[in-house]
């Protein structure tokens, strides 16, 4: 690892010892961290550097979950590591960054770097001999075993048994011992049929055993996500709301915002005098499209690949299709401002941070209705100081009835909102920021946030939390 990586990341500094210079795991954990997955990854970096380091220095001993919560993760020394499964879930991800490296990177590794399951102590183990370098016949290579294909671990990083390799393994023993055996034929040929019907049920109950372990991983996760585990519950559904592009299209038109009761009845009356150099039909044309948003659509595919995201209970809507007692009950994911979604404004008069078009130059901003210091009361694209900038908010809210909760994901622009988007698909961005809004009990409050990112180009760049207000 360069310099300028350690500078970068000050938590990694105690990889800069020379104490393991010449030692052929200190280097190989220097490659890994220098990888790009690693890179962009400073909480699974910090992981992997503490287990190692106390593997080097023979404290094996205190990686246990608990010590590794504290030491690691900054959790308080008592903290309940059952409820809280940070530990484990940044192992889950870290073994398969780990496996990744190796089948990409660092496939000449000379040795491979393997957190076994149920435990933290990192092992480093010779890589296979290369499949040019094993004899191909049972006598020069008795095992029968192919190493240059390696199924001992399934796609969460279990060991899976090899049971076609044990059952070649068992096969070319038992032929070699026959080679040497001076019995007749029919004796021989007894044998070759017993043989072949063990093996063949071997290699039946591996391919079952392989089925099942590659079926496994296609199951719902059981997780405890600060975030996630509130708007995907067991109980009731959670519904996704994709927003409606046409009407954004209507707005820029009109410079008009249509409110929520004027978009569920049709009526855009009052907007039309605002557009006379336009032809009505157009206008009305654009109203009543059921488009939306690469945005939104790349957003419902994260959303949809999360653990929690059970098929059954994670529905999708077009904004134009709800209905407002789709809010007062179960959980409600919304993707867009409310000039994309006008459900939002069901919310908004209960929001610090209120997405707003009524100053005089018709510039979008994001209002915040109660400053704290050193918060500004409003942001926006377009003020000298802030040129360039992309904002968006990120709500955590009740719904309607309080039996279930809001998730509004909402941008001054389409980049802003997929910045906003980008945040919270980023465990290692968005734990540490949730940590600051836990409740006694471990949950979280409802929250608001409010974002601000470089602009590029047409993107965006990471975002960071300007300000943070907590409710309830």
């Amino acid at each position: 690892m360069s310099n300028a990586s350690v500078d970068h990341h000050p938590e990694l500094e105690a990889s800069s010892s020379t104490l393991w210079d010449g030692d052929p795991r200190y280097l190989l954990l220097q490659r890994i961290l220098a990888a790009p997955d690693f890179v962009r990854s400073p909480q699974l970096s910090k992981f992997l550097l503490y287990v190692c380091n106390a593997t080097f220095e023979g404290r094996e001993q205190n990686l246990s979950e608990q010590h590794i919560g504290v030491e690691v993760f900054g959790r308080e020394p008592n903290y309940d590591s059952a409820a809280d499964t940070i530990v484990r879930s940044h192992a889950l991800r870290l073994r398969r960054r780990l496996e990744q490296y190796f089948q990409r990177a660092g496939q000449q590794e000379p040795m491979h770097l393997v957190i076994p399951r149920g435990g933290y102590v990192p092992l480093f183990i010779p890589r296979l001999a290369a499949p040019d370098q094993v004899a191909p016949n049972p006598v020069a290579n008795p095992d029968g075993i192919r190493p240059e294909i390696d199924e001992s671990h399934d796609a969460n990083g279990e060991e899976v048994p090899n049971f076609i390799a044990i059952a070649e393994q068992s096969s070319n023993s038992r032929a070699l011992a026959e080679s040497e055996d001076p019995a007749g034929s029919s004796s021989r040929t007894l044998r070759g049929y017993r043989v072949a019907i063990a093996s063949l049920a071997l290699i039946c109950v591996g391919l079952v055993g392989v089925m099942a372990m590659h079926l496994r991983t296609h199951l719902p996760v059981t997780r405890h996500h600060l975030l996630w585990s509130r708007l995907f519950t067991e109980d009731e559904p959670t519904q996704i709301v994709l927003g409606d592009s046409g009407l954004v299209l209507f707005h820029a038109v009109a410079r008009e915002y249509v409110s929520l009761h004027d978009y569920l009845s049709g009526d855009v009356s009052k907007q039309m005098p605002s557009i006379a150099h336009v032809d009505p039909d157009f206008a009305q044309f654009l109203l009543h499209r059921r488009y939306t948003s690469m945005v939104d659509a790349t957003t419902l595919t994260h959303l949809l690949r999360l653990p929690e995201a059970v098929p059954d209970r994670t529905l999708v809507h077009y904004s134009r299709d709800m209905h407002l007692n789709d809010f007062k009950t179960g959980n409600v994911i919304m993707v867009g401002a409310q000039e994309a979604v006008p459900w939002v404004e069901l919310f908004e008069t209960h929001m610090d941070f209120r997405f707003s078009i009524e100053n005089a130059d018709k510039h979008a901003s994001f209002i915040n209705r109660h400053p704290m210091l050193g918060e500004a009361t409003e942001y926006s694209s377009v003020s000298i100081s802030t040129k360039g900038k992309v904002y968006s908010v990120v709500a955590f809210l009740p719904n309607l009835s309080g039996t279930g909760n809001v998730l509004i994901l909402e941008g001054l622009s389409m980049a802003g909102t997929e910045a906003a988007v980008d945040l919270v698909m980023d465990d290692d961005r968005l734990i540490p920021i949730l940590n600051k809004a836990r409740k006694p009990d471990g949950s979280i409050y409802h929250f608001e946030m409010l974002l601000e990112s470089e602009g590029l180009g047409e993107g965006a760049g990471p975002a960071r939390v300007v300000a943070m207000h907590t409710h309830d």
